[in-house]
């Protein structure tokens, strides 16, 4: 018979077990605060959004053994679960398009990778014909090449015959909107952390005004520093330079944002708020320019939402924001297209 007097043995892998359960619900529930706390305050959340599908997984994981041994910690992944209700709307919709929509503005955003493709053939015409195809009538457009020119673009957009672009000199990345309808008020906001920058016009629509906002918001570096951490054979202080690079870029993107936000508060007409943004929708940067505007994939998408070709197609990080007051997403679509690491994003915006 058992002595119960005697010291029993610890169950230690037990015990690691339940506090792994405890310490993954804790992190990912906290997920919400990437949207409130600036990451000049505190970065660390950020990271959380950033790699919050992951954590989402391990959940659902952790959910499915603790249900097959019958654990009372499954309670733990279930909370985690809940907890991220915010989350689960950016990355499922299930609108149906609008047939044969009216829509006066067929808009899209696109980052085009220098007008890059492989073996550094030019790209510029083939996105060109692709927006014509699909009838798009106003465009905004990251990361053109430097040396691109407006008469560059009027040549080869052929159907835009309004086109402005940054002014910046030198071997950054320009911005440009192009469209069908007069553009004026043109100016260009620059970051002084960084030289990312936004392109602002106003867009006469049925003799009304719409302001757009093309936006390239600071990059996360990680194209730059992922070659030394995958090949390199000694690479510990290399991860630790590029973990302190992307959380100096996540603070860049938290005062670009916050400049951002005071100019649009000013608008005096109806936005459309589009661009490359860095940030995925789990991030101070996204609430903060969303603000009062709605997200056109929330409003009318249709699917699962990314928006980045690579990381497995976790992230949406290209948005297009409106304001609802005169303004209606109607369709909202992804472009199969891959002249770019990232998607053209499509939306059908009518006019109230």
């Amino acid at each position: 018979m058992k002595n119960l007097t005697e010291p029993q043995p610890v169950r230690i892998r037990a015990t690691l077990g339940k506090v792994a359960y405890v310490i993954l619900m804790i992190v990912t529930s906290l997920s919400f605060m990437a949207l409130y706390v600036s990451p000049e305050t505190f970065v660390v959340f950020q990271w959380i959004g950033v790699v919050l599908p992951m954590l989402l997984l391990c959940n659902l994981f952790f959910l499915i053994i603790g249900l097959y041994k019958r654990s009372w910690y499954s309670i733990c992944p279930i909370i985690a679960l809940l907890a991220n209700f915010h989350y689960y709307p950016h990355k499922f919709q299930m609108h149906r398009p609008e047939e044969g929509n009216l829509a006066e503005i067929k808009f899209a955003t696109y980052n085009v990778r220098e007008f890059k493709m492989n073996y550094n053939l030019s790209s510029m015409e083939q996105i060109a014909d692709y927006f014509s195809t699909n009838q798009v009538n106003t465009i905004c457009l990251q990361e053109i090449p430097a040396d691109c020119t407006v008469e560059d673009l009027k040549r080869v957009f052929q159907n835009m015959p309004y086109v402005v672009k940054t002014g910046g000199k030198g071997k950054h990345f320009q911005l440009a909107i192009l469209s069908k309808y007069p553009l004026d008020s043109i100016s260009t906001i620059s970051f002084p952390e960084r030289p990312n920058c936004a392109l602002f016009a106003d867009m006469v629509v049925n003799h009304e005004k719409v302001r757009i906002a093309n936006c390239h918001l600071q990059t996360t570096n990680w194209n730059q520093v992922k070659g030394t951490l995958l090949y390199e054979e000694h690479t510990s202080g290399s991860w630790t330079d590029a973990l302190s690079v992307i959380s100096s870029n996540f603070r860049f993107r938290g005062k670009q944002v916050d400049s951002l936000r005071s100019i649009l508060d000013h608008s005096p007409y109806p936005l459309i708020v589009s661009g490359d943004f860095n940030n995925t929708p789990v991030s101070y940067g996204y609430k903060t320019i969303k603000g009062d505007l709605k997200d056109a994939y929330q409003e009318a998408g249709n699917g699962y939402g990314y928006t980045y070709r690579y990381f497995m197609r976790l992230y949406r990080i290209d948005y297009v924001l409106y304001s609802d007051s005169k303004l209606q997403a109607k369709n909202y679509r992804t472009g199969d297209i891959d002249y770019s690491d990232h998607l053209p994003v499509l939306v059908d915006i009518g006019m109230n």
